[in-house]
């Protein structure tokens, strides 16, 4: 089995971190795109090794996953968005607690 992969070349991509929307400045640590792959052969074990660990790290982020108390909402939520609304700022309905967004409305789970 073959892969083919696009590399990119320098960007926050590069350092494995991309912004969830233009307006946050919090980074996502569960998204990964590789750094671009060294041109001598001889480098390319340590690039693997690099490479693997920043994907063990997003999958601890993944396996551990905890949602960011917000006290806004989404300006253009999608269903099968989740979020832990605050309650006072942001009460979209029953207070603080995790909503999921489906059928053009928040529900507390």
């Amino acid at each position: 089995m073959g892969w083919n992969l696009r590399l990119p070349q320098g960007g926050n991509e590069e350092a494995g971190l991309m912004s969830n929307a233009p307006s946050k400045n919090v980074k996502s640590l569960n998204r990964w795109s590789p750094n671009p792959a060294p041109a001598r052969p001889e480098e390319l074990p340590d690039y693997l090794f690099r490479e693997l660990n920043r994907l063990g790290d997003i999958v601890f982020n993944l396996d551990t996953f905890r949602l960011e108390e917000t006290n806004v909402e989404p300006v253009k939520p999608r269903n099968g968005d989740i979020r832990y609304a605050d309650g006072t700022n942001w009460n979209p309905g029953s207070g603080e607690g995790i909503y999921a967004y489906t059928n053009d409305a928040w529900a507390k789970l």
